[in-house]
């Protein structure tokens, strides 16, 4: 199995693209995985439901709160010494037009899509093992040109420069550093822009007839990836970007 005795950390691992690639992750032979989340009660019932397959551990953390970053390494040295991948797949994304872009909404978005990850990788990277393996989730749209996503598609951009930088500094540690980047995916975050329901359809209508395949994708698609990134089995890559989009960034 892929994972087989890995013990890895999955950010934003309470719904979507995080929770089923933890579920993944056990069934691939993973010995732990450690979750974060924000939402109390979402983080209990990811943890409940997860521990019907391993050992998991549930643990509250912001990506905007560098406090919380330092807590998060020191809960995973002080339970299990030492992990094996990282997957960070936490992130915002908050539509908005040209125009009516506020300064502290980008900093708020750079803060969590950019900022956190970096901060989690730094605080981490001492307690990965060698042939360690870290995941950063962009996005399809740092390379389109979609209106209305600017800050979001710029956050993503700077992660994936991220990556490359990274890949160069912990090549000689033995850790790796490649980034998954998805396209539109059946998600909780469609939820999260504030739109009435009748809108939000139109919206997703919209974007589902960019895409070459027609559809969003199914969070069960895009698992694999995740999982092969966070393994052994792509230890010759790095600082590569693996797009599971249904064809939207490449046709």
């Amino acid at each position: 199995m892929q994972l087989d005795g890995k013990i890895g950390l999955i950010t934003g691992g309470t719904t979507g693209i995080g929770f089923e690639t933890a579920k993944h992750a056990f069934k691939q032979g993973a010995t732990a995985i450690a979750i974060t989340g924000q939402n109390e009660g979402r983080l209990a019932s990811a943890r409940d439901a997860l521990a019907l397959l391993g050992d998991v551990t549930a643990i509250r953390w912001r990506a905007d709160q560098p406090d919380d970053t330092k807590r998060l390494a020191g809960v995973l040295k002080d339970k299990y010494g030492a992990i094996d991948f990282v997957f960070a797949n936490a992130g915002v994304c908050w539509p908005t037009p040209f125009g009516e872009i506020d300064a502290t909404a980008v900093q708020s978005q750079m803060m969590v899509n950019f900022t956190g990850p970096l901060l989690l990788v730094q605080a981490l990277v001492p307690i990965m093992n060698k042939d360690g393996s870290i995941v950063l989730t962009t996005s399809c749209l740092h390379q389109l040109g979609i209106p209305g996503y600017a800050v979001y598609s710029a956050s993503k951009a700077a992660l994936r420069s991220l990556a490359r930088t990274l890949s160069a500094e912990l090549k000689d540690r033995g850790i790796r550093v490649n980034t998954l980047a998805p396209g539109p995916f059946e998600t909780p975050i469609h939820g999260k822009f504030g739109m009435e329901p009748a809108q939000l359809q139109e919206a997703k209508g919209y974007v589902a007839s960019m895409v070459p395949l027609g559809r969003f994708g199914h969070t069960e698609e895009i698992v694999d990836a995740a999982v092969f990134l966070a393994s052994n089995g792509s230890r010759y890559m790095l600082g590569e970007e693996v797009s599971v989009d249904g064809g939207w960034s490449n046709l």
